[in-house]
């Protein structure tokens, strides 16, 4: 069979082949293609295991002093400043919904609490108890070190002093720990014809006095026939009351944790002798302590 259009582009492509080839040894120099260069997406497997930088706190504003005017609220100064009401009244223990042009306010730079180092704390211990990172403690107070001084008041950033007690929470939210060591030298009930809304435990004077529960303290100092007092507000409604102190260690506004030393036995007030008198009051009724304590 004779197919000479098929030889013809035979030789066609011959020549087209060997014009190309004299291009490239006569042109040797000339700028190659450029490719598009293919870059490969990490699979959802692999940018799930990758590493994710972990954000480190940043310093955080300074606590500032506010002067209230007329009209002002708590609310509103706190919305103002981007925290909420328990936040405004922990930093100024003493104060009601009720204030005055020209009262003095501490701002905090956010939502959180103030808490004052005691003897035997440490910056992780304090962290461990609030549930704050000890980076974002150290930052919030500009702190270069692990180092606490006793008195010294840190800033907690995002704490509730709720959160200290986690201890109680373990257990029961109505257990109380025993508040000092002695013998029980007067119980809870009536006697001369009143009621005794305690439990007195006697020991030596300067015997250390210890929260039972962790709270806010709302009193301390003088209270009548009680003598030196610590009052300590767990919420809930439950409160606390240690009386006839020798001498106490907290103020108020300050945030206790549960087994810390507030206080030593005394004899101060209307006493007989060296005890401690010790309340739990329920919605502002006392009710026997016997029943929340271990």
């Amino acid at each position: 069979m004779h197919l000479p259009n098929c030889k013809a582009k035979r030789r066609w492509a011959y020549l087209g082949g060997a014009a190309l080839l004299a291009g490239i040894w006569v042109f040797p120099n000339q700028p190659k293609a450029v490719v598009p260069e293919v870059i490969a997406i990490p699979s959802v497997s692999q940018s799930q295991s990758a590493e994710v930088p972990v954000a480190v706190a940043q310093p955080q504003q300074t606590i500032k002093r506010y002067t209230v005017e007329a009209g002002d609220t708590l609310s509103g100064i706190a919305a103002q400043y981007g925290i909420d009401v328990d936040t405004l009244t922990a930093a100024n223990p003493g104060i009601s919904d009720l204030i005055h042009p020209g009262d003095q306010l501490v701002i905090l730079p956010q939502k959180g609490i103030v808490h004052q180092v005691n003897t035997g704390d440490t910056l992780w211990e304090i962290a461990h108890t609030y549930g704050v990172p000890v980076e974002n403690i150290k930052a919030a107070n500009t702190k270069d070190s692990d180092q606490v001084v006793v008195g010294e008041k840190l800033f907690i950033p995002g704490a509730h002093w709720s959160r200290a007690d986690t201890a109680v929470a373990r257990a029961s939210v109505s257990r109380f720990l025993w508040p000092t060591r002695g013998e029980i030298s007067s119980g809870f009930g009536w006697r001369w014809g009143r009621l005794h809304a305690g439990i007195d435990i006697a020991n030596d004077i300067g015997t250390y006095v210890v929260s039972a529960r962790a709270g806010q303290v709302i009193w301390a100092g003088w209270r009548g026939g009680y003598g030196y007092t610590v009052m300590i507000d767990h919420g809930s409604g439950y409160i606390s009351l240690y009386g006839h102190l020798d001498d106490f260690y907290v103020e108020r506004g300050q945030y206790v944790r549960v087994g810390q030393r507030i206080a030593s036995m005394g004899s101060t007030g209307n006493s007989t002798g060296p005890h401690l008198h010790f309340e739990i009051q329920k919605d502002g009724q006392a009710v026997d302590p016997a029943g929340f304590l271990p």
